[in-house]
């Protein structure tokens, strides 16, 4: 998956997005038709978890974590570290208001999650997480790990 270049984490995430526009009923975006799925991108992106699909949900993002919260009952649904999150990326242009991100579970298997955001939101949730792993980054650069040497 590190191999991946953008543009195939790109049409990963369109992928993904547009899997669950097609499985979730009333979700917008699956009017289109597209074409047939890749077999290589089917191959990465594995079997689809619906679990959580049309939920409201909170989503938090800080320098640490992105997390995602039930709206209704509170539940974490997820929390990922921000150094667990390898890729972030807005829908094509037929599904404008979803957000995907592809993140390691704690099993180590990577999973892309799909947020649909209110009208207008997508590029704000986009950006937001771009700014944090900006902000983290700088916070790196200013207090980098020691090197600890043994005794």
């Amino acid at each position: 998956m590190r191999a991946l270049d953008f543009n195939t984490w790109t049409q990963v995430t369109w992928e993904a997005i547009s899997l669950v526009c097609e499985a979730v009923p009333g979700a917008r975006g699956a009017t289109r038709r597209r074409k047939p799925s890749s077999r290589p991108l089917s191959s990465i992106l594995g079997r689809s978890n619906l679990k959580f699909a049309g939920m409201p949900v909170t989503l938090t993002v800080s320098t640490s974590s992105l997390n995602l919260m039930a709206a209704e009952c509170k539940q974490i649904i997820a929390n990922h570290h921000m150094q667990s999150i390898s890729f972030a990326s807005g829908g094509d242009p037929d599904t404008a208001k979803y957000v995907a991100y592809v993140a390691k579970d704690p099993v180590n298997q990577r999973a892309c999650h799909i947020l649909e955001c209110s009208e207008g939101l997508a590029q704000d949730v986009i950006s937001t997480i771009r700014q944090a792993f900006e902000l983290r980054f700088k916070q790196y650069l200013r207090n980098p790990p020691k090197l600890v040497t043994p005794p």
